[in-house]
């Protein structure tokens, strides 16, 4: 029998982005599936233009307050409700590209390797692999790419297959700890911490088109335009969720040195945009 898989698309206002991704899934040659569309608060049309094209379709609407962590959420409460144990589920992001055979072949490998299984990310312009499986050193609280498929203990969620088997033994996301930056390597770790094996393999890729959101460069801002930037939901750097995050992913022991790191660091910043400020005056 074939599984159906069913896909997680959280998508805000990138209605461009949103059809290219769409127009990699209708030429899928694996038709048995259904999109979960997680429009958090979009007012550009990309409900509707999805809407037009895709058929085995179910729209999850919000107020932009859901975040990444959160669209996710609402997707796995979805399917707790309407999804069989043996179906296979997909996280994915919107701003990626992926061949026809995508969806076939991760049904195929994630059939062979369990676990959970993410695709390769190509850049598509110069064709070299930007992205596989991550190596998670919670001791220094650093992150890099895995020289072995034995050292991956972390993956993101752009691409991620699973069984609803696995996701339900894995648990849900915190949305409010984590909306967003971080919670998809919270919610990896501590699968492979529940002997959930974490895979990537070459012959499953995705193209990246890359559109950043976050906020990670703080430079030539005012005092409170850095605060405002600095403490948003959409910074990679903000401490209070670095805060949650070593709470959540890093052992014990580990803990209590990380969080002066996180927060020595953040002290030092600030210092230095409070410094670079008067001598702007």
């Amino acid at each position: 029998m074939i599984p159906k898989v069913y896909i997680l698309l959280p998508v805000h206002n990138r209605r461009a982005i949103t059809e290219k991704f769409i127009d990699c899934l209708v030429a899928q040659s694996y038709s048995n599936y259904h999109l979960i569309l997680i429009d958090d608060g979009s007012t550009d049309g990309t409900s509707e233009m999805v809407g037009g094209s895709i058929g085995n379709l179910t729209i999850l609407r919000g107020t932009g307050k859901w975040w990444w962590a959160g669209s996710l959420q609402q997707g796995i409460d979805w399917l707790k409700r309407n999804a069989a144990t043996d179906d296979i589920v997909l996280f994915i992001n919107d701003d990626v590209t992926f061949d026809t055979d995508f969806l076939s072949k991760g049904a195929q490998l994630l059939d062979q390797c369990g676990g959970m299984l993410l695709p390769q990310v190509v850049n598509a312009k110069t064709g070299s692999i930007e992205q596989t499986g991550v190596e998670a050193d919670l001791k220094k609280l650093t992150f890099k790419t895995a020289k072995s498929a034995e050292r991956i203990n972390c993956l993101p969620t752009r691409g991620l297959f699973m069984r609803m088997e696995t996701m339900q033994m894995n648990g849900n996301f915190y949305p409010k700890l984590l909306p967003h930056y971080l919670s998809d390597y919270e919610y990896t770790i501590r699968a492979h911490r529940k002997g959930i094996k974490l895979v990537t393999m070459p012959e499953l890729t995705i193209g990246i088109d890359e559109d950043a959101t976050g906020y990670r460069n703080f430079d030539d801002l005012s005092i409170p335009e850095f605060f405002n930037r600095y403490f948003s939901i959409k910074s990679a750097n903000n401490p209070i969720y670095w805060t949650a995050f070593i709470i959540l992913s890093v052992p014990k022991v580990y803990i209590p040195w990380n969080l002066i790191k996180v927060w020595l660091g953040t002290l030092r910043l600030i210092l230095h945009q409070v410094q670079s400020s008067f001598k702007g005056i």
